[in-house]
């Protein structure tokens, strides 16, 4: 989802999250895990300010 509605977005791993970065904003609770439960999704997308349309596409909304 990152790479079609959030382009030029960053992930790196931190000790215990990734990190997201994304049009000057960061996002820091991620978590390391395989599986991401859909709430960290939806926050991540409100908190960078990713576009929701895009996002209900890939099935985050």
């Amino acid at each position: 989802m990152l790479e079609h509605c959030a382009k030029g977005s960053d992930i790196r791993l931190a000790t215990h999250s990734r990190v997201v970065t994304y049009d000057g904003r960061t996002y820091r609770d991620l978590p390391k895990f395989k599986e991401i439960e859909i709430g960290h999704i939806r926050k991540m997308v409100r908190h960078l300010g990713i576009n929701k349309e895009c996002a209900k596409k890939y099935g985050c909304f």
